[in-house]
C-alpha cells in the first residue's frame, strides 16, 4: 500500500467518525406539525416524482405509437 491510499483511508475514517452527529436529520425533531406536514408532503413527492416522470413517458410512448 502507497503513503497516499493510507493517508486517504485515514482521512475518511476521522472525516467518518467525527461526523456523528451530520446523520442526524434537523427536521425529524420538530415539533410544529406544519413543518412537519411539510417534511412528509415533500417525502411524498420526491419518492413519487421518479415513478411519474417514468409513467408519463410510457403513456407517451404508447400513445404515440397508437
Amino acid at each position: 500500500m502507497s503513503a497516499k491510499s493510507i493517508r486517504a483511508g485515514l482521512t475518511i475514517g476521522a472525516v467518518a467518525l467525527a461526523t456523528k452527529s451530520s446523520f442526524a436529520c434537523a427536521v425529524c425533531s420538530v415539533t410544529s406539525e406544519k413543518a412537519r406536514y411539510a417534511y412528509y408532503a415533500t417525502t411524498a413527492f420526491m419518492s413519487l416524482l421518479p415513478i411519474l416522470m417514468i409513467g408519463g413517458v410510457v403513456y407517451y410512448i404508447a400513445k404515440k405509437g397508437r
